[in-house]
């Protein structure tokens, strides 16, 4: 049994380096609320993420769920000194141990609970133990053990508890009550109520109990429940850290210590938490980052430089585009009628470095709000202009990341849902940006009469009316396929509109209408003669064969014959999977799974996201579910998907899901034509003993066959290509992992009429 243990722990442990090596999550550090200074290092929240720096050094150290890190949101955290190791409470009420040697433990148990109520609303350290306040009593851990060892119920909401000496103090919505440690806590009669003063937070400070109040600092007598106030004021955030009680507010600080004696240092400041390590005082200071202060006097000085690590400026990943030069646009926001107004957010990721467009002063500027971006594209004639659209406003224009201007109802060919309205910009809803090949800007608006609207080089504006969709509410996306056809989402059915599919062909004219061609479809029949009218429709995309895919709450549909969907009987295919049981039947791909994006690979394999089943990679031909990622068995952050894009050139797929942004190695590039020994990258090479993942061949081109020989030839493994990319697991045919060596790849296209070699040492 121990051997069993042993292996399956072994397995478990290989299972999450993997997922380290392929997965990312880029979590955003722009608002920073909380930190903790250790021995070894500041641990710093910032957007509900955890990242550490070494003071002296120039580099930070980000944690995730890709590096194994067991959730995202982290709601609470709090440092026990004891056991050298923090615990982490996520807003999900999952708990992970996570030590100052990287070390990480979850603990599941208080979320997979009955419990009903499992609010957390303040954790409290007394040796090895955390003692967790909630709606249902306090729950205890043992940090050393890593498991909960009881949970003492009494009645009432516990909102913060402290412990010192003999008792356990709990502050609660009915007021103070106590319990001694001698006691049998469990037993709720052993709880007693000694007041009923409704204060804040309690902290035990210098083997006393202190607690704050919306009028000052008071202590509490243990025993009795007696308190006394010892300081007045106002105080947004407090901390008693080793031998300093600091509380602070935006105009001063005022630093307590062991004996009670105060000490006030008058300075504004946008802190929203202090800490002390015993030499420098840490500010996280929201979007102005996490920076040490040091004491000089009465005067407290910046000690460094504000550390905001490398990232998106929040979590918001509803809009994601590739450029052609592999720069990730990103936009934050959503067209929603829910009522959530998300910041103005348009981000790129561009060879590893964020950069976070200008917000400030924009609503100012404009005079409406700055909110909910639904698209982003990038000048093909310019890397450094880029337009975005929002729910409502309009286009807004920025220059090097720079706010240039609005186009909206008054200075442009977009229209106002209400031009009667004291503010109609307010109500101009654009989205779903393209170019076509001449750089005319194509988009959408919403709910007026004119829907499609064009943005000509000269600068003029063209309109194009479709008669029974005018004031549709929700078309979200244009894609333009291979033969100029435009295809539109219109997202969802009302009482007065269709979710459905508009194709649009404008027949290479602008101007000229008399040979436009155009068709919505809100009834899709497949091949089975089945007829399907959706809730839904989410997303569109063309595979390498030329079909178009659409994603709806039904699951996906692909339109193999796209040219006859401007005829009145239309099939839209749904792509049936072999059982392979040993009968003749078959089932309809990811029948009744909402699809809410697709994108295609350079292995034409299909990546699916979904509004609650995660994402799933289907084979090119459509037979074999490769992966379905979920936030239960991968790093994906979540099981809500909001957009897919990915780069050609390394593969990597960004998933956008409404918990941040995901990046996974896949196995797949875009191909590059012609074949030849210039273009292969294989790496890494060398290959040195310790290392355990696959050998990575890029630069292929489609469907290559590939074989990996060694230098007298012999063939000890074959394949083919992904697109522009073969793996291959450094075993040979017989599972027998090689020897040290050099070694070749030789390549040929389909057809056999180019080939390619490249060689690579393996050191074992």
């Amino acid at each position: 049994m121990k051997k069993i243990l042993l292996i399956l722990l072994a397995l478990l442990f290989l299972s999450h380096w993997v997922y380290a090596r392929e997965w990312k999550a880029y979590m955003a550090y722009h608002d920073a609320t909380y930190n903790w200074p250790t021995p070894s290092k500041i641990y710093a929240l910032s957007d509900g993420s955890i990242f550490t720096y070494i003071p002296g050094e120039t580099q930070v150290h980000t944690f995730s769920k890709a590096t194994g890190m067991s959730d995202c949101k982290i709601l609470q955290m709090a440092y026990n000194e004891a056991e050298d190791a923090f615990l982490v409470v996520y807003s999900n009420y999952n708990m992970d141990v996570l030590g100052t040697n990287d070390s990480i433990t979850n603990m599941p148990e208080y979320k997979n609970s009955d419990i009903k109520d499992k609010t957390v609303n303040h954790i409290t350290m007394n040796g090895y133990k955390a003692y967790i306040a909630t709606n249902s009593g306090i729950t205890v851990v043992n940090m050393h053990r890593r498991e909960f060892s009881n949970t003492y119920n009494f009645g009432v909401k516990v909102l913060s508890c402290a412990c010192v000496g003999d008792y356990i103090v709990a502050l609660t919505e009915k007021g103070i009550y106590n319990g001694s440690i001698h006691t049998n806590l469990l037993d709720a009669s052993n709880w007693k109520q000694k007041n009923t003063y409704i204060l804040n937070y309690l902290f035990p400070f210098n083997n006393k109990i202190y607690a704050m109040a919306g009028d000052g600092l008071y202590t509490v007598d243990a025993a009795t429940g007696n308190i006394a106030k010892i300081k007045h004021g106002f105080f947004t955030y407090y901390t008693p850290c080793g031998d300093t009680f600091i509380l602070g507010n935006s105009q001063q600080i005022i630093l307590m210590n062991e004996d009670e004696e105060f000490s006030t240092l008058n300075r504004p400041n946008d802190f929203k938490f202090l800490s002390y390590d015993g030499t420098h005082f840490w500010a996280s200071r929201g979007t102005n980052g996490t920076q040490a202060f040091e004491l000089n006097g009465d005067t407290l000085s910046p000690a460094s430089t504000a550390i905001i690590p490398n990232s998106p400026r929040r979590n918001l990943a509803y809009f994601l585009k590739f450029t052609d030069n592999n720069r990730l646009l990103v936009g934050g926001g959503s067209l929603n009628y829910t009522y959530q107004n998300y910041p103005g957010t348009v981000m790129y990721l561009d060879e590893g470095k964020w950069v976070n467009f200008q917000e400030d002063s924009i609503a100012i500027k404009t005079g409406i709000p700055y909110y909910n971006i639904t698209s982003v594209i990038q000048d093909p004639k310019d890397a450094n202009h880029h337009y975005a659209t929002n729910a409502g406003g309009g286009l807004y224009e920025f220059y090097q990341g720079r706010f240039v201007q609005l186009h909206s109802c008054n200075n442009s060919g977009l229209t106002s849902i209400l031009p009667d309205n004291p503010l109609p910009k307010y109500y101009v809803r654009a989205s779903g940006l393209t170019y076509d090949q001449e750089g005319n800007l194509w988009m959408l608006n919403n709910e007026v009469d004119t829907i499609l609207k064009v943005w000509r080089t000269d600068g003029s504006w063209k309109g194009y009316y479709f008669n029974t969709l005018a004031g549709y509410p929700t078309f979200d996306n244009i894609l333009t396929d291979s033969r100029g056809i435009m295809w539109i989402t219109h997202r969802r059915t009302t009482s007065k509109h269709y979710a459905g599919l508009l194709g649009f062909y404008h027949g290479g004219t602008l101007d000229d209408t008399s040979d436009d061609s155009w068709a919505f479809k809100n009834k899709f029949t497949n091949q089975d003669n089945t007829s399907y009218t959706f809730n839904q429709v989410y997303a569109v995309a063309e595979d390498k064969d030329g079909y178009i895919w659409i994603g709806t709450n039904q699951g996906p549909f692909v339109l193999e014959s796209p040219l006859d969907f401007f005829e009145n009987s239309t099939v839209f295919t749904q792509v049936k999977v072999a059982r392979n049981d040993g009968t003749n039947y078959a089932d309809y791909l990811l029948t009744g799974v909402p699809i809410t994006c697709i994108a295609i690979d350079g292995g034409n394999r299909k990546w699916f996201g979904t509004s609650g089943n995660g994402v799933y990679l289907v084979s090119a031909d459509c037979q074999t579910t490769i992966h379905h990622f979920t936030a239960e068995n991968s790093p994906l952050l979540s099981n809500v998907i909001y957009s897919i894009a990915i780069n050609g050139e390394t593969g990597e797929v960004m998933i956008g899901t409404d918990a941040g942004l995901n990046g996974y190695r896949s196995d797949a590039t875009e191909a590059i034509e012609p074949l030849n020994d210039n273009n292969i990258k294989v790496y890494p090479n060398p290959i040195r003993p310790n290392y355990e993942g696959n050998l990575r061949v890029d630069g292929l081109s489609y469907d290559s066959d590939v074989k990996i020989t060694t230098v007298s030839g012999q063939v000890i493994a074959q394949g083919k290509s992904v697109g522009g990319t073969f793996t291959w697991d450094l075993r040979t045919n017989q599972g027998r992992r090689v020897g040290t060596g050099i070694y070749y790849v030789v390549a040929s296209n389909q057809e056999g009429k180019q080939g390619a070699v490249a060689k690579f040492l393996v050191v074992k």
